[in-house]
């Protein structure tokens, strides 16, 4: 078994959002929400991530199901930890917690202080982690793991309690003084892992096999069995290239890095520290670069190329001070959304809000429109009719690759405020993806769309472009179709899809329509 790659993990995200739309059932809604809130976690979706997270939180609580409750809670305790959002993340943990135990749900228990352990993993509070691990293997609701539905968990359960237990114990010995039984439980939690790794195609989820790995290195390391922490760090690198994630490559690349270290083969360790750092910086995962710049610091002073470290550890300050800004920037907007949200329910709404916004042009993105789009449809079966234009912008690949990815993004950020700027206050303009935009102009005939989308074409190619690349064109190619309430959104978006297809067939920079069905009419 190996890990799915980001490839496969988007188009698993695209089947469960399609899922959601087909689906009726609020509870199944809810989960398919959840499920597609950790899959876009996977592949670095975090806006994305927090839309569904929300999303199933609320219809969990139409529901009145406590227990769907607090799988709502994690998982939107989840996505604000990997937004470094740790006060929010604390509070949905908190919510959490307090409905597993007023609902007395052993499982729901046991679901919290997993999570919670990876919350603090990732912080680097391994003991915390693993001190709650072992609090809930000693208490009533470790029993809920044994349960069929459980079998996932309890996997990840071995898994964080292998990773916290070798990481605090490498820290600091004394931690089993502190926690006696935590060598113990340890050995007995690897034993486990190493029955997975034996057996993968017992491992529930495909991406555990690289967690996996992940903790037996570190439990290899703390035995000192330096080759055997190589073999399946090499393997882990080799299964995370193959996922086309930056980030995780990247994670893999720095704990080869600190094995290597371990077996003083010192440039191979700088190496792979510096092959992460250029992963993480290509992904612009500004923490993980600062990770990888402390890891290579420390191999070139162990080496005593001190000029090396200090100018390393000078990127790594340069770099926290970035850092610090952009968090106290995040912290200033989160403030004023707390303060203005009296209760849970509205800072969900604020954060909601925020999570249908596309971060780059400042426009609503894929999941707002989708939104308008299904609201529209249910007035269009009476008689309301809109039709939709997906916008492409003509070779603008051609701009990333000749002019920079800066370029492109001026494109993409001018084109969209201008497109908004011409529309109407009742329609809309939402950034559809990578150069794609969707306009929605409602109560219009197809006719009548299409004169607006003429207009708007022209505006395009009069925009000047001297203040990013002098001499610069921008043209566009438009595809519209009506949604009349005839056909569900996934055929009407086709039919718009099938025209701006048509349009780019036919030397791109032309408006064109969908072609009508003999007998209908406007």
């Amino acid at each position: 078994m190996t890990a799915p790659s980001t490839a496969t993990l988007q188009e698993q995200l695209r089947t469960l959002e399609r899922q959601i739309e087909h689906s009726s059932d609020p509870s199944a809604r809810a989960i398919l929400h959840r499920d597609a809130a950790y899959v876009a976690l996977d592949i670095g979706e975090p806006v994305t991530a927090l839309a569904h997270a929300l999303a199933c939180l609320e219809l969990a609580r139409l529901c009145h199901d406590l227990p769907l409750q607090i799988k709502a809670h994690v998982a939107v305790a989840l996505v604000q930890a990997e937004a470094y959002d740790d006060l929010g993340a604390a509070e949905h943990f908190g919510h959490a917690e307090h409905l597993a135990k007023k609902a007395k749900d052993d499982r729901g228990s046991a679901l919290v202080a997993v999570n919670a352990s990876h919350y603090h993993m990732e912080r680097g509070e391994y003991l915390e982690a693993a001190a709650g691990l072992q609090a809930l293997l000693n208490s009533s609701s470790f029993r809920a793991l044994s349960r069929p539905d459980s079998t996932e968990l309890l996997q990840t359960f071995y898994i964080n309690t292998v990773v916290s237990t070798a990481e605090a114990l490498m820290l600091n010995a004394d931690h089993l003084r502190e926690l006696p039984r935590l060598g113990h439980y340890l050995t007995e939690a690897a034993w486990e892992l190493h029955t997975l790794n034996a057996n993968r195609a017992n491992l529930i989820n495909p991406w555990s096999v690289m967690d996996v790995l992940d903790a037996l290195t570190r439990y290899a390391l703390w035995q000192h069995d330096l080759p055997t922490a190589r073999q399946f760090a090499d393997e882990l690198v080799f299964l995370s290239r193959n996922t086309g994630s930056l980030v995780i490559y990247g994670r893999a690349l720095l704990n080869r890095s600190r094995v290597k270290a371990r077996l003083q083969a010192w440039e191979e360790a700088i190496q792979d520290a510096e092959t992460a750092i250029a992963q993480f910086e290509t992904g612009r995962h500004d923490l993980w670069a600062v990770r990888g710049r402390e890891t290579l610091a420390t191999v070139y002073a162990q080496t005593l190329r001190f000029r090396e470290a200090f100018e390393t550890q000078r990127q790594v300050t340069q770099q926290v001070e970035s850092l610090y800004r952009q968090f106290h920037q995040q912290q200033a907007l989160l403030g004023q959304i707390t303060q203005r949200a009296k209760e849970a329910e509205v800072r969900a709404v604020a954060f909601a809000e925020a999570a249908l916004q596309d971060s780059l042009t400042g426009i609503p993105n894929r999941a707002h429109a989708m939104q308008v789009l299904t609201s529209l449809q249910a007035r269009a079966q009476h008689g309301d009719s809109s039709v939709v234009a997906l916008v492409d912008l003509d070779h603008f690949k051609q701009v990333n690759d000749t002019l920079g990815h800066g370029a492109g993004d001026a494109v993409l950020t001018r084109v969209a405020q201008t497109l908004r700027a011409e529309v109407r206050t009742v329609d809309s303009v939402a950034r559809f993806g990578g150069e794609e935009f969707v306009i929605i102009l409602r109560g219009v005939t197809l006719a009548a769309a299409a004169a607006t989308c003429e207009r708007l074409r022209r505006i395009l190619n009069t925009l000047k472009w001297d203040d990013v690349v002098p001499g610069l064109t921008v043209s566009a190619s438009f595809g519209l179709a009506v949604l009349d309430g005839r056909r569900d959104l996934k055929e009407m978006l086709h039919a718009a899809d099938n025209a701006l297809y048509q349009a780019k067939a036919s030397g791109r920079n032309v408006v064109q329509t969908e072609r009508r069905p003999a007998g209908v009419t406007e």
